[in-house]
């Protein structure tokens, strides 16, 4: 049987943020550069908006001065081809392209469907940065899709207190299929430790999403400098594979823990 921790990202994976700063952008990179590090060509893309932070955050090897913008402009014209779309790119070192939003414009549902157009023609997978709002009209292309939902909070009584309002959005937007797809991965940002209890969290869950997991504080994440994968803790890296791995499971239908 194929190692869970060695298989592709799906097509397309949804990260959603529970609340501001819960660490949805840090969580998009690093299931982004998991796939890239183990060499699936994979795209990470800013699914805000109006423009969020994820290639200041991670482009430690190229950072474009274009984005998703200019790439949907150009598709208007005609297929684009490979080099163009990756000048659109910014890149990290683990591999990961990002499309960026520059911001000029407000996002559109027109941007998303031909960006999953472009992405398809190059069989690249890709992980979406949603910031933390779902309901936004121009989501409609990425909602429309059973797509895992990785639902990022930080480890926080005031943010568990707010996860209510964020799985009832998913519920509310794409009904208790939804719900069933979804993973909750609980981010820890304190140094001190673990400051709730979890498994309290995982029995509330229980039966209502597809699983919880955890990533650990890690010390050069919270340094808020631009993010290298190869410097993150090793216990950080096997979490974002697990995260990745009930990703995988979600896509394919699977019900048991992996």
């Amino acid at each position: 049987m194929t190692d869970p921790l060695q298989q592709a990202l799906p097509v397309s994976t949804l990260v959603l943020g529970a609340c501001g700063g819960a660490g949805a952008t840090t969580t998009t990179l690093g299931l982004a550069n998991t796939e890239a590090a183990r060499g699936g060509a994979v795209v990470a893309v800013d699914a805000t908006p109006a423009g969020g932070d994820v290639a200041e955050r991670g482009a430690d090897a190229v950072l474009s001065v274009s984005g998703l913008e200019q790439l949907v402009a150009s598709a208007a014209a005609g297929p684009v081809a490979d080099d163009v779309f990756d000048g659109y790119c910014s890149r990290t070192s683990a591999g990961t392209r990002i499309l960026n939003r520059i911001g000029n414009q407000i996002a559109a549902d027109r941007e998303l469907h031909t960006l999953t157009v472009a992405l398809r023609a190059r069989r690249v997978s890709a992980v979406h940065d949603l910031g933390h709002r779902l309901r936004a009209a121009y989501l409609a292309p990425l909602l429309a899709t059973p797509s895992p939902i990785v639902l990022v909070v930080p480890c926080r009584a005031d943010a568990f207190n707010r996860l209510r309002s964020a799985l009832q959005s998913i519920g509310d937007t794409l009904g208790e299929p939804g719900l069933a797809r979804t993973v909750v991965t609980v981010s820890n940002q304190d140094s001190t430790g673990w400051q709730v209890d979890l498994d309290l969290l995982r029995e509330y869950l229980g039966g209502q999403v597809w699983g919880v997991e955890t990533i650990p504080y890690d010390e050069h994440l919270g340094m808020g400098i631009v993010i290298e994968h190869g410097k993150l803790a090793p216990e950080t890296r096997a979490a974002y594979q697990r995260v990745a791995a009930a990703a995988t499971a979600v896509a394919e239908g699977r019900k048991e823990r992996v």
